[in-house]
C-alpha cells in the first residue's frame, strides 16, 4: 500500500461537511457531559425542577462555549494550512526535486532553507548554520539554532526557517504533526474545564 494511502496526505485540511454535527457528537461523548446530562435527568425524574432547569441551562452554556471554541480551533487549523508553501524540496533517489507539499510522505528527506516554512515534522540529519522560528509553537519570538548534534533536533511543520539550510527526515505529516496534536489536546482540555466550571 502506498505511504500516502496508509498515512494520509500531508495536509491539515479538515472535513468541511457536517462540522457542527461532528463537533456536537464529539462533545456529547465527553464523560463530564454525560455526567451533567445524567444529573439533569435525575433532577427532573425526582421532580426537582428548579435544579433540573438550572443544570439544563448549564449544559446549554457548556455546549455553546465548546462549539464556539471548536470553531476557533478549526480556524486555527485553516491558518496552519496557509503556513505550508504549495511545493517543497525533497531528496529522492539522491536528487533534489520539488513536489507538492501534500505529497510528502513519512521517511522522505526534505530540504528546508531560509525564508521557507517547514512542510512537515522531522528530524535534522544534516544542516548548515540552521535556525528556525518556532513562535507558532512556543510563543518565543527568537529563532532557535539546531543541528544534527542538538539535544532537540526536531523540526515542526508550520515553523519558519530563519537562517541556513537543513535536510530532515519526515516523522509526522498532516493531522499527526505536533502543532495539530497540541491544538487537539488544548481543545479537549478546554472542554473538560468548561464542563467542570459550569457544573459547580
Amino acid at each position: 500500500m502506498p505511504l500516502e494511502q496508509k498515512n494520509g496526505a500531508n495536509s491539515t485540511e479538515h472535513q468541511q461537511k457536517n462540522n457542527f454535527l461532528h463537533s456536537l457528537f464529539e462533545l456529547i461523548k465527553e464523560p463530564m457531559f454525560i455526567l451533567l446530562l445524567t444529573a439533569t435527568s435525575v433532577y427532573f425524574v425526582t421532580a426537582d425542577y428548579n435544579n433540573g432547569i438550572f443544570m439544563l441551562l448549564a449544559i446549554i452554556l457548556v455546549v455553546s462555549i465548546s462549539l464556539y471554541q471548536e470553531s476557533k480551533s478549526r480556524n486555527a487549523i485553516e491558518a496552519l494550512s496557509k503556513l505550508t508553501q504549495p511545493k517543497s524540496k525533497v531528496i529522492r533517489n539522491g536528487i533534489v526535486v520539488e513536489i507538492p507539499s501534500e505529497e510528502i510522505v513519512l521517511g522522505d528527506l526534505i530540504q528546508t532553507e531560509e525564508g521557507t516554512f517547514v512542510p512537515a515534522d522531522g528530524i535534522i540529519i544534516q544542516s548548515n548554520d540552521f535556525s528556525v522560528n518556532e513562535s507558532i509553537l512556543t510563543g518565543e519570538s527568537l529563532s532557535v539554532s539546531k543541528n544534527e548534534q542538538s539535544e532537540n533536533k526536531q523540526v515542526y511543520q508550520g515553523t519558519i526557517v530563519a537562517s541556513g539550510l537543513a535536510i530532515c527526515q519526515v516523522t509526522a505529516i498532516g493531522s499527526q504533526n505536533t502543532i495539530r496534536k497540541n491544538w487537539k489536546k488544548s481543545r479537549q482540555h478546554r472542554r473538560r474545564k468548561n464542563a467542570i466550571t459550569n457544573s459547580n
